[in-house]
């Protein structure tokens, strides 16, 4: 992750633009400030693919243009897939901002994180089993939705907490598998 606090979205693709330059591969995590997940895949410095929540390629292109801004992550690996339907990279970063920096709203102020409201052992737990499903994301997430000032002073409150950041994962069997699987290990009673 590049900073604590949400760059705009205008910043982000100047972190993109960076990375395009500087020849890099692998894949630049997002967490936008609406807590949606985003991706763009790079290889040598070519953009090769990019998510916005469940879309793909070209289909992800006009969200990627609207959210307000978000935190990032880069994680170098090697990429062999491509999305042949992707237009060049430098028509992609000069379509991902299609309005005047100006014009471009702030990202809303986030509510401070009471550390203290969220246990260190339920955080690891739900971070954990996440992972399995969303990968390098996990750790993203999480912090999105723990620094929503969620107090987990009930069971029932981390029940709901648990079914937030299962709509996450986006396909409806495997949210099921993710809370099916955590809701033990948290030790919630009746």
């Amino acid at each position: 992750m590049s900073d604590p606090d949400p760059l705009r979205h205008d910043q982000l693709i100047v972190e993109l633009r960076a990375l395009c330059a500087a020849k890099r591969s692998g894949t630049m995590f997002i967490i936008t400030t609406e807590n949606h997940a985003a991706q763009f895949v790079l290889r040598g410095g070519a953009i090769v693919g990019m998510t916005y929540r469940l879309l793909r390629g070209a289909d992800a292109l006009p969200f990627m243009k609207t959210f307000a801004g978000g935190r990032y992550r880069f994680q170098d690996e090697t990429i062999e897939r491509t999305d042949p339907s992707l237009p060049s990279t430098l028509d992609l970063l000069a379509l991902l901002i299609s309005e005047p920096t100006a014009e471009i709203a702030p990202p809303p102020a986030q509510p401070s994180t009471d550390r203290e409201a969220v246990p260190e052992r339920i955080r690891q737990l739900i971070e954990r089993e996440l992972a399995e499903f969303l990968g390098p994301m996990a750790g993203l997430i999480c912090q999105e939705y723990l620094a929503q000032g969620a107090n987990l002073a009930s069971p029932k409150e981390i029940s709901r907490l648990v079914e937030a950041i299962a709509s996450e994962i986006g396909d409806p069997a495997k949210e099921a598998r993710f809370k099916q699987r955590l809701l033990p290990l948290l030790e919630l009673p009746d």
